[in-house]
């Protein structure tokens, strides 16, 4: 694995789902969320946990997409999409049989959509540096 290559995808899918992240749940679902999640307070959201998750995620992506020798944009868009769906799944229905966090199912739904639109979103944009490093080296 080239770690320079390694760490340049990850900066940048973290970057992506960073905006993304922020675009979905602060502005454009925020009233959905708000009405659909038991939280005691959004305001003390910490965001240096909002930004240590988004840098996970960026290089969980990064390295999955290296493993699967994955080359094109559309490709990596799809296998971030799919493991999104199974990782995002997995966690929203853990935190739902353990906890009061979610009111209901479609809500869960919603959050999995979300997370892999920005996971695919995420895959695209790693596959598009990668291209791009290709063609300058």
């Amino acid at each position: 694995m080239n770690t320079n290559k390694f760490i340049i995808n990850g900066i940048v899918a973290s970057i992506v789902s960073f905006i993304l992240g922020n675009l979905f749940y602060n502005f454009l679902f925020k009233t959905y969320f708000d009405a659909n999640i038991y939280a005691t307070d959004f305001s003390t959201v910490k965001w240096w946990a909002i930004i240590g998750s988004t840098m996970c995620w960026g290089f969980l992506y990064a390295f999955i997409l290296e493993k699967a020798k994955v080359t094109t944009i559309l490709d990596g868009a799809i296998m971030a999409f799919t493991v999104a769906v199974i990782i995002q799944t997995t966690i929203d229905l853990g935190f739902y049989a353990v906890s009061l966090i979610y009111k209901d199912l479609a809500v869960i739904v919603a959050d999995v959509f979300l997370t892999a639109f920005n996971a695919s979103m995420m895959g695209a944009a790693i596959m598009f540096v990668s291209n791009m490093n290709k063609k300058t080296a």
